[in-house]
């Protein structure tokens, strides 16, 4: 911050006489520094209202049943968990990128519910209420994991029940199925679902 006064200043004029003209000056800038300030959150409403509606369009085309999935128990608990690759809770990131404006990035949340749960529609329940399927194997003989075991190994690691040197295996192993296309329903870098 500037600093407008100077040690002169309070030499010559002295601390009475100052604070007798920063408040003089307060007082008669209130009102327009009022009505700027009402300027601005008015603003700020509309380009909100704005972009809500922006987001709402463009869901409206790339995920037409948007809506009662968003209705749905079972997305807003999916939202809850962490995201499998940053470690951050899904809604903290659904309600940033919706402040940020992204809807393409708003969309992949709910592509990403709907990839998790195996379905095209949210009438079913999320894959991680699936039983789990037995291990399968690569043509090289690698196993192939799901995101659902991804999740479930995050879970034990953040309970403690996976220590340091089985994590490091994990990273690693997991790493080495991204990289060699062993992840059944993998996302992109963009978080949208890659086909396998």
């Amino acid at each position: 911050m500037t600093a407008y006064l100077t040690q002169r200043d309070v030499n010559e004029f002295g601390y009475e006489l100052l604070d007798v003209a920063q408040r003089a000056a307060q007082h008669a800038m209130a009102p327009e520094l009022q009505r700027l300030h009402n300027e601005n959150l008015a603003l700020q409403n509309q380009l909100d209202a704005t972009t809500k509606a922006t987001i709402d369009r463009e869901l409206d085309s790339a995920v037409p049943n948007w809506r009662s999935i968003n209705a749905d128990e079972r997305f807003h608990s999916w939202l809850l968990q962490p995201d499998t690759y940053s470690g951050v809770i899904r809604d903290r990131l659904l309600k940033d990128a919706a402040a940020e404006g992204n809807a393409q990035r708003v969309a992949t949340f709910f592509r990403g519910f709907l990839a998790a749960a195996g379905q095209a529609s949210a009438g079913q329940a999320p894959a991680s209420s699936v039983p789990q399927r037995t291990s399968r194997r690569a043509p090289s003989g690698q196993r192939i994991y799901d995101r659902s075991e991804i999740t479930q190994m995050w879970n034990l690691r953040r309970q403690g029940k996976i220590d340091d040197q089985a994590w490091l295996r994990w990273e690693h192993e997991l790493i080495a199925a991204g990289r060699d296309g062993r992840i059944v329903g993998a996302l992109d870098i963009d978080g949208i679902p890659k086909s396998r």
